[in-house]
């Protein structure tokens, strides 16, 4: 419950703060797929590089 709150709330300052700065938000929807592959590429990429082959089947179990 903790975690759903604490991501809504950070979406909510970091969207909002950009926002009431003047932002627009079409730069970010345009950019968004681009970053997002980026990012989740780098973090994916991270996982497999920091952790054993056992970690990372049970990392994969536990998804399903």
């Amino acid at each position: 419950m903790f975690q759903i709150i604490g991501i809504v709330l950070l979406f909510g300052l970091v969207f909002g703060s950009y926002a009431i700065s003047g932002g627009k938000f079409e730069v970010i929807m345009h950019a968004a797929p681009h970053e997002l592959m980026a990012i989740g590429g780098a973090g994916i990429a991270a996982f497999l590089i920091s952790n054993s082959m056992p970690v990372i089947k049970g990392a994969m179990g536990g998804l399903g």
